[in-house]
């Protein structure tokens, strides 16, 4: 009798271990579960974030190739950046009379192809509220508001040479 009870109390403490065992094994493996359960939801945020960029990016590498073909363009018309020269303008917004505004704006297009004006603000409106930038000023016109700001590009010496001939 004594040998059975033996025998059943090594069962008894080998099947504990072996749940014991299992318990542990299964409680390992629940927290590496969930770990990567964690990774994979990083990895997946990523991944959706990178689709997300990828129309900016398409369409920045698309600029890119822009500017390299206008490069390639200027380089064979024999363009030379160095002989141009630049200026930034700045008038201040302000009131004008009409007749002030179009011998400003006048002057910044008589340059003809050997200057060119890149305005970064260019604001003008009327003062009164029924006048109109295209139409004769009515009688009692208050005249305008003019502001631009911008740089204007023009030729120091001949910007354009004889064009090169690639080998």
């Amino acid at each position: 009798m004594n040998g059975t009870r033996t025998l059943k109390l090594v069962s008894l403490a080998l099947a504990t271990a072996l749940l014991g065992g299992g318990a542990w094994l299964a409680h390992s493996g629940l927290k590496r579960l969930a770990m990567e359960r964690q990774q994979f939801a990083q990895l997946q945020l990523g991944l959706d974030n990178a689709r997300r960029l990828m129309p900016e990016v398409q369409q920045r590498e698309q600029l890119v190739r822009s500017i390299k073909d206008v490069a390639q363009q200027v380089e064979r018309m024999g363009f030379d950046p160095s002989l141009w020269g630049e200026r930034r303008l700045r008038r201040a917004q302000g009131p004008s009379t009409r007749a002030e505004a179009a011998q400003f704006l006048g002057e910044l297009g008589r340059g003809g192809a050997g200057q060119i004006f890149v305005a970064d603000v260019f604001d003008i409106g009327t003062v009164s509220p029924g006048a109109s930038l295209f139409h004769p000023p009515l009688p009692g016109d208050q005249g305008l508001t003019l502001g631009v700001t911008g740089t204007l590009h023009f030729q120091a010496v001949s910007a354009f040479q004889s064009p090169r001939v690639k080998p």
